[in-house]
């Protein structure tokens, strides 16, 4: 079975996260995982990850990323990135307000 990745690339959207990711998180089997590029997310997003999701980031279902340099945030160039974070064969872009169903 090939491995699928849900990618998402957040900037100033934790409020829409805290509803879609418990959920999301949920919803993976054995063969899945979440890829979470923080694109310099001015809403405290690293802190939200790290004192919710700490087990999701031990056990690989969820996988964090920080954008450290400066660089001008586009969408597609954001969405790239993401991508090739990701270990699946299989990729799926899912927004920060996307429920995986």
């Amino acid at each position: 079975m090939k491995k699928i990745s849900f990618c998402t690339t957040c900037k100033g959207r934790l409020w829409q996260l805290e509803q879609t990711l418990p959920k999301n998180l949920s919803l993976l089997n054995d063969n899945s995982e979440i890829i979470l590029l923080d694109y310099q997310s001015p809403d405290d997003l690293k802190e939200y990850i790290f004192s919710k999701f700490f087990r999701y980031l031990e056990n690989g279902k969820l996988k964090y990323f920080e954008m450290v340099e400066d660089y001008a945030y586009t969408l597609n160039y954001a969405k790239n990135v993401a991508h090739r974070l990701a270990t699946g064969k299989i990729l799926f872009n899912l927004d920060a307000d996307n429920f995986i169903y």
